[in-house]
């Protein structure tokens, strides 16, 4: 088997399909995207539920990881099947498995 063959097989499936069809790999990948604007919004995609939910903390399932924001009178402005939309003050973004 040639290197470039066996490098083919190393490669994430999603991967080579974003390459193929020229998207960016984040379109592909099954991680969460987050958007944050100033310290009063941030825009998560990729969210599969939430977890836990309060004036101060929120934390949001993404799949293989999950983030929690924590601040002031923070809610959940809109949620879909896998986008999130939170607002408030927010004071710290956390990431856990």
């Amino acid at each position: 088997m040639a290197f470039s063959d066996y490098q083919q097989f190393r490669t994430p499936l999603s991967h080579r399909i974003c390459d193929i069809l020229e998207l960016p790999e984040d379109m592909c990948s099954s991680c969460g995207y987050i958007e944050l604007v100033s310290n009063t919004c941030a825009l998560v995609d990729g969210c599969k539920s939430v977890l836990e939910y309060s004036d101060e903390f929120i934390k949001l399932n993404l799949g293989k990881t999950a983030v929690s924001f924590v601040g002031n009178s923070l809610r959940i402005r809109s949620l879909s099947m896998a986008q999130a939309l939170v607002e408030g003050f927010i004071v710290k973004v956390e990431f856990c498995n």
